[in-house]
């Protein structure tokens, strides 16, 4: 059974709080996010990070935000949505939309999904400029490690790995952080949390490159890496990449949400 470390979720990604302003029970939640935000026109693309307050009516499975972001053009905007119905993907993810163009939004063609298990949201939208995928800081909860041992070609591949990628405010680096780390072809998990500072961030026009020549982690003077090279594809809902520690070579694969498919832009 997959295992993950979600403290750093709830600690990174989202601050709860219920929301209940009389004395009668509530299922109203609010989450205040950090959002990533590309917007895109053909290969121009402009990269924002703004907040994003989130409203969840578990009692009548709806979502509802407010978020920031910046147009293809640099300008500013915030956007404020509907309630939204959530509509079950899973035991954990839900999606939502507000296809048609009104008023209220905006914009036009929202689309988005949410994973209740570890609080990840992405949603892309057109406004009058361009198209914008926007998500919370990312983490990658459905993936699978392989770890190789070049000298004689032993491997182990597991799913208990979690990858967080925590964009700076220019996109232009990172912090990423691994739950249930397994440095060794023994499946013998070292570390309930490690994390590397300062990785280099390119975002692009279907996602995200995440680089790094070498890099020491948070355990001082163990588990560096090297040749870090991770690539966030497909508008950021499926990650690969590798990275080398300790003479072993690691692989990535997975998705940002399993069983929605393609993301239609």
């Amino acid at each position: 059974m997959k295992k993950f470390f979600y403290l750093f979720a709830v600690l990174a990604l989202v601050s709860l709080s219920a929301c209940n302003e009389s004395d009668e029970p509530t299922n109203i939640q609010t989450a205040t996010m950090v959002i990533n935000s590309r917007a895109i026109d053909g290969d121009d693309m402009v990269f924002s990070q703004g907040s994003s307050k989130v409203e969840l009516d578990y009692t009548n499975m709806f979502i509802k935000f407010t978020a920031d972001y910046r147009d293809i053009n640099g300008q500013s905007h915030t956007i404020t949505t509907p309630d939204m119905k959530l509509y079950i993907m899973n035991s954990s993810i839900y999606k939502f939309d507000n296809i048609a163009s009104n008023e209220y939004t905006g914009i036009e063609q929202l689309t988005g999904y949410i994973d209740f298990a570890t609080g990840m949201m992405w949603y892309s939208f057109k406004d009058a400029s361009s198209k914008v995928v926007s998500s919370s800081q990312f983490l990658y909860a459905y993936t699978t490690t392989t770890v190789t041992n070049p000298d004689n070609g032993y491997h182990f591949s597991h799913e208990q790995s979690a990858y967080l990628f925590a964009l700076d405010a220019r996109g232009e680096t990172c912090t990423m952080k691994i739950s249930n780390f397994i440095p060794n072809i023994n499946g013998s998990v070292q570390a309930s949390e490690i994390q590397y500072k300062d990785l280099t961030v390119t975002p692009t026009t279907t996602g995200y490159i995440i680089t790094a020549d070498e890099v020491e982690s948070s355990y001082k003077g163990f588990f560096s890496i090297t040749d870090l090279n991770i690539i966030l594809n497909n508008q950021c809902m499926v990650i690969g990449g590798s990275f080398k520690s300790n003479d072993l070579e690691f692989s990535i694969n997975g998705s940002l949400f399993p069983d929605t498919g393609t993301p239609v832009l």
